[in-house]
């Protein structure tokens, strides 16, 4: 595979056609090595035209989350430095969460082009059709005490409003504890899985569902009316490795952030963002219903609401304004 991806590289830098025999040479291999190379380049996607006399030229890009994909479009330090690739898997979290226990570092990210069991909060079903989204889970080990861990949730949804905003011009709306909104409807959730060893967090897993080219009637009956897309938000289709190599830097912004300042620094940010102070807005939290007046975000994560005078903290919970 390293081959592929140098003579793709190749490819790429070349201004117009490159020759087989230059590749060859540049290389250290046979002009058929080559002509197999490329080959595998097709058979992934990739459109490349061969021309007698002049070589191949790198003509069209497929959409596909390939890791040298995202990591052409990605600026970061360690967020995203390893990505594990797959067509299809049952859910990424999953995954994460086998290569976290086994030491994998952090930042390793797993992604995928479909989920058969994807899970949202509350083990919730995500729905996760083929090549149309982005299905993704990091490793991160912040070192904290569980208790401290909860506003990483807030660190991948501001990563996500920055991200939308950056790509269509628009504000999404930032609902808590972990959903991005635009129009109303869902269009990213994030689950945080977290595995503990004594009074100390040995890895996070954060999971990310983040609709991009899904068409209205793509989506499943169930939750049509409940979620939307870019593309349904925009009309405009988005290449899905360089939206996933945008979200990995803001992640890694983010993330530095609660590593530098701490959980109340990022809790505050997202607060400002979101504009939930002063949402009357009701809850539902293990079939008990609250509804009150937002006073805001605590420094832990929870929602603070003012119910008849009284502030109640909630960590967990449904909302609805």
């Amino acid at each position: 595979m390293d081959r592929t991806k140098e003579i793709l590289t190749c490819l790429r830098n070349a201004v117009d056609y490159v020759s087989g025999g230059a590749i060859a040479r540049q290389m250290g291999i046979s002009r058929t090595a080559v002509w197999k190379h490329i080959k595998t380049l097709e058979r992934m996607g990739y459109t490349i035209t061969a021309l007698q006399g002049k070589g191949y030229k790198l003509s069209g890009i497929p959409d596909r989350l390939y890791p040298w994909e995202i990591e052409h479009h990605m600026q970061t330090r360690s967020m995203g430095r390893k990505i594990i690739h797959r067509d299809t898997i049952e859910s990424t979290n999953a995954l994460a969460f086998s290569y976290g226990l086994e030491g994998a570092e952090e930042g390793t990210c797993v992604i995928a082009e479909q989920q058969t069991a994807g899970r949202g909060r509350l083990g919730r079903p995500w729905f996760s059709p083929s090549g149309k989204n982005i299905y993704m889970s990091l490793i991160l080990r912040p070192g904290v005490s569980p208790q401290d861990v909860y506003p990483l949730t807030f660190v991948s949804s501001l990563a996500i409003y920055d991200t939308i905003r950056i790509l269509t011009g628009q504000e999404p709306t930032l609902k808590w504890p972990n959903d991005v909104l635009m129009g109303g409807r869902k269009v990213c959730g994030t689950l945080l899985e977290i595995s503990t060893e004594a009074d100390r967090v040995s890895c996070v897993i954060v999971g990310i569902g983040f609709n991009i080219n899904m068409k209205e009637d793509e989506v499943d009956e169930a939750i049509r009316q409940k979620a939307t897309s870019l593309f349904m938000e925009t009309k405009k289709e988005y290449e899905r490795a360089a939206v996933c190599g945008m979200l990995l830097t803001n992640l890694e912004k983010y993330y530095l952030i609660f590593k530098d300042h701490g959980g109340r620094e990022i809790c505050a940010v997202w607060e400002e963002r979101s504009g939930i102070k002063g949402k009357h807005m009701e809850i539902v939290q293990n079939d008990v219903r609250y509804e009150g007046v937002s006073e805001g975000i605590g420094p832990d994560g929870s929602l603070l609401l003012n119910v008849n005078g009284s502030i109640i903290k909630i960590i967990s919970g449904d909302v609805s304004f």
